[in-house]
């Protein structure tokens, strides 16, 4: 039921994104901030940087419009795309993309917040969207199970941040907790991460944290043992 419940959830964000697609991009904050204006984008991502102190990534495996649609092209190459290097890529891009809009923002200051900026549906809006879903659409079609997760998105890195604070300063969070007494190492669990992450070798080592769980829940409810379980909680 809780599956059924999370994938309408995504279904629905996905069948927004047109229209939620203004909050969300990568770059319309950049068009903005070039005018000098704080916009929802930039309003957005610091709100998902602060929900993820407590709510982890929760909304990449509930909420996303992206991983939605990278989840329904897997059906194509569903093959596993994570790697320590594959995962570097996308903070290395994020890290070049956010200090040009915050450069932006300083050359242009002092600047203005206008959380509805460019919420215009135009040629330009047009262009910008279909860009950013081809580039979602190829590049997982090219590497597998949510590719642009791993190696592309540009909001993976502001909830990232936010649990790395939690961590730091020891608020608990959402996370997944481990049971290896449980496990019979059936790999179900691993088989079923849309992250295709080994989740079967975290269960046994005690700790599942890892930086690229969606907290979709897949796994806890997938698991024949019932040897994962979730809860908000401090690090061990």
């Amino acid at each position: 039921m809780r599956q059924r419940v999370r994938k309408g959830l995504l279904i629905y964000s996905a069948l927004m994104f047109p229209m939620t697609f203004f909050l969300l991009s990568p770059f319309v904050i950049v068009l903005s901030a070039s005018q000098g204006v704080l916009n929802g984008s930039a309003m957005i991502f610091g709100l998902l940087l602060m929900f993820s102190v407590i709510g982890s990534r929760l909304f990449c495996g509930w909420l996303c419009p992206g991983g939605t649609v990278q989840d329904y092209i897997s059906v194509a190459n569903n093959r596993h795309w994570n790697s320590k290097f594959k995962n570097l890529a996308k903070y290395i891009i994020w890290l070049m993309w956010f200090s040009f809009i915050v450069f932006l923002w300083i050359h242009n200051w002092p600047i203005k917040a206008n959380f509805l900026y460019f919420m215009d549906i135009n040629i330009q809006y047009l262009i910008i969207y279909g860009i950013v879903m081809s580039i979602i659409y190829l590049f997982t079609l090219m590497t597998g199970r949510r590719g642009m997760c791993h190696s592309l998105c540009w909001m993976a890195p502001f909830m990232v941040i936010g649990e790395t604070i939690a961590d730091f300063l020891h608020i608990p969070r959402f996370r997944l907790k481990a049971k290896p007494d449980a496990c019979v190492s059936c790999g179900k669990c691993s088989r079923i991460c849309p992250m295709g992450l080994n989740i079967a070798e975290m269960v046994k080592s005690g700790r599942v944290d890892n930086t690229e769980c969606i907290n979709c829940l897949e796994c806890v409810d997938g698991c024949p043992k019932k040897a994962i379980g979730f809860g908000i909680c401090q690090k061990q």
